[in-house]
């Protein structure tokens, strides 16, 4: 449901059920064109962003819009973005009796009149401002040693400058309750979310000034599960995101989750202030279509032909999950919806653990403690992933369990940054080009099987994974905790691994047949 309150609307004298028409369409509500043009470009920038360009902005004009007008429209629509995203991530009671707002049976999709239009900036005229003269800017220069483009383009309202200098001193700056590398992470991630290169190559500059390499701080842009981070501020960063660009899937477990992990109530609402801020600044950037102050790395654009609302950012990968009907139903004490969900997965949960652990009997006991956790923690599965990547997550840690239980000599992590780099092939030969002409499926099954059990568990387990139970390279990565690149690079040896050594089984018979 809707519920909003319009009291301010109201004191002005607009009557509810106009404000009403507002909220559902407001094409529909009365307004003159200069006012629904208006409102069409505030929810462009609030919900398209990435689309908006240089007509956008001489429609706007041609409504006689000034540019401090335009300026007040866009901070406006930062302003509002922040402040959903505050309330989004703290969840207060509301100050007044909030109206329910009836749902329309078809929303009207933003204005999609300018896709593809000219991005180059800035849209607006500025005027000189001197940072001998100007305090905001001789904070700037202290702080940046420059002032960035964002800043300078903002010259109509001085007082707008100040207050956004203020937040910066009283938000980013303190190195108190979440540390300056933390802030910018936080910062970096949710501009690459919202496709702002202006913001990401900011961000990117600010990391490499304080000791992080362009590489790792290119790579948590991309994917922040990859580099080198604590499952701390993994989780810091999934929060961030979640909240900036899902608000919709946004939860109160989501907060559970962080104090779980031993964040204070103090970081946690930080995080959310530094967020709300974040959407404010990449709100208004892209109104302004102000220019990297650094070359960019990367170039963050829309890749879609069309427009999209919040919940369908590219940079979010939704996927169907086909249990989430028998999830939901298992915290209510529906035994038989965990039954069925047990019915659906067991034998791929058995065949995962077989292939870690190599025993029929230490599987089927594995297998049972992994559904007997699985319904024990179903409450904190938080939908991220598909359900049978999580419940396999589950499984994959209760098999290399048994491994370190049985033989703690093994390792199943990686020894230091070079130690996947020690292997290279020695054995593997040429095969015939049709090996099953050489072995029955019976012994070709038994080859492989003791060929994938003689490799070390943590190669052994993504070959189970990617290919005996044909996961997808995203979910065993999610399955294993792994990154995407350090998946495919395991995957590769593993692979290396097995062909050598079954190499002299095939490339010796294969010898023999004249072949």
């Amino acid at each position: 449901m809707l519920h909003w309150t319009p009291s301010e609307l109201r004191l002005l004298g607009i009557p509810d059920r106009q404000l009403d028409q507002i909220a559902i369409d407001h094409h529909l509500a009365g307004l003159s064109t200069s006012e629904a043009g208006l409102l069409d470009f505030a929810l462009k920038l609030a919900m398209n962003a990435p689309w908006l360009s240089r007509e956008d902005i001489a429609g706007l004009r041609d409504k006689g819009f000034s540019d401090e007008s335009i300026l007040e429209a866009i901070l406006v629509t930062g302003l509002a973005k922040l402040l959903c995203t505050l309330s989004t991530g703290l969840d207060p009671s509301p100050d007044f009796e909030p109206r329910e707002i009836p749902h329309s049976s078809s929303p009207p999709a933003p204005d999609a009149r300018s896709h593809g239009g000219d991005t180059s900036g800035p849209y607006l005229r500025a005027v000189e401002l001197r940072p001998d003269s100007f305090p905001a800017f001789g904070y700037f220069m202290k702080r940046f040693g420059s002032i960035p483009n964002f800043f300078r383009a903002q010259t109509l309202r001085p007082d707008v400058i100040e207050a956004e200098a203020g937040l910066f001193r009283n938000v980013l700056q303190p190195d108190d309750i979440l540390s300056h590398v933390q802030k910018e992470c936080i910062l970096l991630v949710v501009s690459a979310a919202n496709l702002n290169t202006y913001c990401v190559a900011a961000h990117c500059e600010m990391l490499r000034v304080m000791g992080v390499s362009t590489e790792e701080s290119d790579q948590i842009a991309v994917d922040h599960h990859q580099p080198d981070l604590s499952e701390q501020n993994k989780a810091l960063l999934d929060f961030a995101l979640r909240l900036a660009v899902q608000p919709s899937e946004f939860r109160s477990e989501d907060i559970d989750t962080l104090r779980r992990l031993h964040f204070t109530e103090e970081q946690i609402l930080e995080t959310v202030a530094v967020t709300a801020l974040n959407n404010f600044i990449n709100t208004v950037q892209m109104g302004l279509g102000t220019t990297p102050d650094v070359k960019p790395r990367h170039e963050f654009r829309p890749k879609e032909a069309h427009l999209f609302v919040a919940a369908d950012r590219p940079t979010w990968s939704l996927q169907i999950d086909p249990d989430v009907e028998l999830v939901s139903r298992v915290p209510d004490g529906d035994s038989d919806a965990f039954e069925e969900l047990v019915t659906r997965h067991s034998r791929r949960v058995y065949r995962t653990l077989l292939g870690i652990v190599g025993n029929v009997e230490e599987a089927q006991d594995a297998m049972q403690d992994t559904f007997l956790k699985a319904f024990q923690h179903i409450g904190d599965f938080q939908r991220r992933s598909k359900f049978s990547t999580w419940l396999v997550s589950i499984a994959t840690n209760r098999g290399l369990q048994c491994l370190r239980e049985r033989r703690r000599l093994e390792s199943l992590d990686d020894d230091g940054p070079d130690a996947d780099e020690e292997f290279r092939p020695r054995q593997v030969r040429a095969w015939a080009d049709d090996p099953e002409q050489l072995y029955s499926a019976t012994e070709r099954r038994r080859l492989v099987e003791r060929g994938l059990m003689r490799l070390p568990a943590k190669y052994r387990v993504v070959l189970v994974l990617r290919d005996l139970e044909q996961f997808s390279t995203d979910e065993a990565a999610e399955a294993l905790g792994l990154g995407i690149l350090a998946l495919k690079a395991r995957l590769f040896r593993a692979r290396l691994m097995l062909r050598e050594k079954l190499s002299p089984h095939f490339a010796s018979s294969a010898n023999k047949m004249g072949l």
